[in-house]
């Protein structure tokens, strides 16, 4: 059993160790795309390519299905039973991607024909109607490459997932700083576009290895198959459209509070630093994770519950020392990542450091709905969170600008932390382990001292203090960590 459990725990970390070295890289380029960005357009630049992101985020989710998600159930599932060279399963791949086809179409159309309402809640006029249209190729791109994505998942081709994202970044990096020296702000739609683009021509290009790109014909006996996938994904659909509308509400009252773009902009860049570099932790999360919590039978319990527990051991034992160390020099990180303009930020990103923290505790525990097919379950948890994440923050900032903003971030996910617990142990009979609970309430009270001392501006009492609480991490990491030693 020992042996067991230490052979799940290395395939853990070497799947996150994978993807996580890329994922290192990505951040690497990120950090000169970034810095090229902050130099050429500034916080006003940067908040205008945010607003539009969240855009193409907005119009994908609610126009792709879910295949992304339900693509990968269905998939990972058939490849458990039949292995991955059934022609089954090749029929099922071409009918997934004729899904994905009609589906990026629709959100192309949708985006062409909503552009002015958008403009219109956003930015409080139709004037950026036309920039809005551009976007649709953006979104069908983001559309196509999901399908892409949702096929190497599925055949936990990792190696290929992890290289497809690596040129993926490359070629956003010579864009961004080809778009944004020649256009400057103008720059950023073309950019939009092609790394949308970029990303679906790397992930087809390796999934096109296993099964090369093929469609059937649109028409409704085809893809009536295929009517599961939708109805499985479309609860996804509007769990995914309301996480987007709420960021989408957050930008419109930022960009309705004096400040505008530059307020976004800089909500934008503190989130990006209290998110997406934390994120490199959670990347076998949607790649390994799920399908192997998707392939546990129901009444398998305690199997689950073991599975669920150790991804969370595994993700706080990476995430607790790297939110310490990044905020023990984020001063610096800052710097290095924009310019000096944005030190404004770091009291936000500060105190929304245990929003990460959290959501490596219940993330893990979220995905049983989807793992079951209750994507209705999800659509409401994801809705009750929406809600909370969406008031916190809005409140938070008029209340505290950035800072306010940092604490709202936290607080509501210690809140979904707190449901998603308490809900899926009445519902799906989750158990935390004692051992699991002991080590995540310490390694997080270690952590809330890490950052008090981060905000200190003294630097003997900064790294002082700080190598002293990395140093009593080690008690709870090594007992996760020697399991994954030989």
């Amino acid at each position: 059993m020992f042996f067991l459990q230490m052979s799940n725990y290395r395939q853990l970390f070497k799947s996150t160790g994978l993807l996580g070295s890329v994922q290192a890289l990505y951040i690497l380029i990120s950090v000169v795309r970034n810095k090229v960005a902050a130099q050429l357009i500034g916080a006003i630049g940067m908040g205008l390519a945010d607003l539009y992101a969240r855009s193409i985020d907005l119009i994908g989710g609610a126009t792709n299905f879910g295949l992304g998600m339900s693509g990968v159930k269905h998939l990972s599932t058939l490849v458990a039973s039949e292995g991955t060279d059934s022609a089954r399963l090749r029929a099922e791949v071409c009918l997934l991607r004729s899904w994905v086809m009609v589906t990026a179409l629709l959100g192309s159309a949708v985006c062409l024909l909503f552009s002015p309402l958008v403009s219109l809640f956003v930015c409080g006029s139709t004037a950026r109607t036309g920039a809005f249209c551009l976007l649709a190729p953006a979104v069908a791109m983001t559309t196509l490459a999901g399908g892409e994505i949702a096929i190497l998942k599925s055949l936990r081709h990792l190696k290929r997932l992890a290289r497809a994202t690596l040129w993926n970044a490359l070629f956003t990096l010579g864009g961004c700083v080809v778009c944004y020296a020649l256009w400057g702000v103008d720059g950023v739609l073309p950019m939009l576009v092609a790394g949308t683009a970029s990303m679906f021509g790397f992930h087809l290009r390796e999934s096109w290895k296993t099964f090369p790109y093929k469609l059937g014909p649109l028409r409704r006996g085809f893809l009536r198959p295929g009517w599961p996938l939708v109805k499985m994904g479309a609860a996804y659909v509007l769990a995914g459209l309301m996480t987007a509308g709420a960021e989408m509400l957050i930008r419109a009252a930022l960009m309705r509070s004096g400040a505008g773009l530059m307020a976004i902009g800089y909500y934008a860049a503190g989130f990006t630093l209290t998110v997406s570099y934390a994120r490199m932790v959670f990347v076998a999360m949607d790649a390994d994770y799920f399908p192997r919590l998707s392939a546990i039978p129901a009444e398998e319990t305690r199997e689950q519950n073991v599975t669920i527990n150790r991804q969370i051991n595994t993700l706080i034992v990476l995430m607790a020392p790297f939110l310490m160390v990044f905020c023990l020099f984020l001063p610096w990180i800052t710097e290095l990542l924009y310019t000096k303009d944005f030190l404004v930020i770091q009291p936000m990103v500060l105190c929304a450091a245990p929003f990460m923290y959290f959501k490596a505790i219940y993330s893990p525990v979220a995905y049983l709905p989807l793992a079951r097919g209750h994507s209705v379950r999800y659509m409401v948890m994801e809705l009750i969170y929406d809600v909370v994440f969406c008031i916190s923050v809005i409140l938070g900032y008029y209340w505290g600008n950035l800072m306010g903003a940092g604490l709202a971030l936290a607080l509501a996910n210690l809140i979904d932390l707190v449901l998603i617990l308490t809900y899926y142990h009445k519902k799906y009979d989750f158990q935390i382990s004692t051992g699991t609970r002991k080590r995540a309430i310490a390694l997080f009270f270690l952590l809330l001292a890490s950052l008090f001392i981060a905000s200190q501006p003294n630097l003997w009492l900064r790294f002082g203090g700080g190598t002293l609480c990395l140093a009593l991490t080690l008690p709870y990491l090594w007992p996760v960590l020697r399991k994954v030693k030989r």
